[in-house]
């Protein structure tokens, strides 16, 4: 789908999406576009070149990565975006940590739900209830959403089991990876003991799922199936709850799509 169609994902949300993967320049583009997306819509093409001292190549290419045919396309769907987006932030204390936060979960909860491909999604609940049987794995905080996962989909009636520890699941990942649905939580899709484990699990037969917030990442190179989540604000600010939250936004999501099959 291109960026300009109906319905496709915001692009600030895409943008921070392919953020951490851009070579040197387009990444300037990129954080100027983010940082100030409603003056990005008043300059030329000239004008945006010079201020993120990169050259008009570059910030055609961006475009043109993101599906539009030039800059201008670009910029009507930017404006399109930002005159139909809420701003819940505006008028908020700045020193009001709990609708600061609010505002930064419901941003992510909002642009995770525009970037989950929704035949991806059905593709892997379909994979699921066909194999009775998902690896889930995952390292740190994801691991934390890699339990909940497990233990959504026991209730649903799939056998799952999240594999935190890397030294076990490698050991067990031929045998276990049969006939099975394999599904790597990471969201900078670089840590490297999903990434070994969900290469090793597609190596044993499994069908692979990567939940990530990076299209470009290590992970996504052992998926069949990608399920994108919104990462978190380039340049990174607080913490990691934003990230938890899209995960759980998109698991909730997955364990759904099973559950009605199931029933």
């Amino acid at each position: 789908m291109r960026a300009d169609a109906a319905g496709a994902p915001p692009i600030l949300a895409r943008l921070n999406a392919y953020f951490a993967d851009l070579p040197p320049a387009l990444a300037r583009v990129a954080k100027h576009v983010i940082n100030y997306p409603s003056e990005t819509t008043t300059l030329s093409i000239e004008a945006l070149s010079e201020v993120t001292e990169s050259g008009q190549a570059s910030v055609i290419r961006l475009m043109q990565m993101l599906g539009f045919t030039g800059f201008r396309a670009f910029k009507l769907a930017l404006s399109a975006q930002l005159g139909a987006a809420a701003r819940p932030s505006e008028g908020v204390d700045p020193i009001d940590a709990v609708q600061r936060l609010r505002h930064e979960m419901v941003g992510s909860l909002e642009a995770t739900a525009a970037l989950v491909d929704r035949s991806c999604l059905h593709a892997a609940a379909a994979a699921i209830v066909a194999r009775r049987h998902v690896n889930i794995y995952a390292g740190g905080v994801s691991a934390m959403v890699g339990n909940v996962l497990a233990a959504k989909l026991l209730r649903a009636g799939v056998w799952a089991l999240c594999y935190a520890d890397a030294n076990v699941g490698l050991e067990v990942v031929a045998p276990a990876s049969r006939n099975a649905v394999a599904i790597a939580l990471s969201d900078s899709g670089a840590t490297p003991e999903p990434v070994r484990m969900l290469r090793a699990a597609r190596a044993a037969g499994a069908a692979t799922v990567a939940i990530t917030s990076r299209p470009a990442s290590p992970v996504v190179a052992h998926a069949d199936i990608v399920l994108l989540t919104a990462p978190i604000a380039q340049p990174p600010s607080r913490g990691f709850v934003t990230s938890i939250a899209a995960q759980v936004f998109v698991v909730q999501a997955l364990v759904e799509q099973v559950a009605a099959r199931l029933a």
